[in-house]
This record gives structure tokens, sequence and C-alpha cells, in this order.
């Protein structure tokens, strides 16, 4: 099964969840909504890679 148009890579996935990480150190916490944004956004990048890893094992 082949991703959908619009899910990101692998690798952008994995660049978006360090670039998200990066900014949330930076700011220190200082702005919660932001953070607290940025981690759903994580965790729902890191359910497109587990559903991705998933999708591998299975075709293997």
């Amino acid at each position: 099964m082949a991703p959908s148009p619009e899910t990101p890579s692998f690798r952008a996935t994995i660049k978006r969840i360090e670039a998200l990480t990066q900014e949330i150190r930076r700011e220190e916490l200082a702005a919660f909504e932001k953070a607290e944004a940025a981690y759903a956004e994580v965790q729902e990048l890191c359910a497109v890679l587990n559903a991705r890893l998933t999708e591998l094992r299975r075709s293997a």
C-alpha cells in the first residue's frame, strides 16, 4: 500500500520531529500552548511512522 500524496516521507517526518523538538527547547516551554501543539504534531507524526513500519514489516 503506497502512502497518500499528503503523507510526508519518512525522512521529512523525522526532520519535522527534530525541528519541533528544537523549537520547544529554544522556547524553554515559555509558550506552553505552542509547545502543546508541537507535541500533538509529534505524536501524530510518530503514529505515521509506526504505521509505515507496520506496513514494511507486513510486506517483508
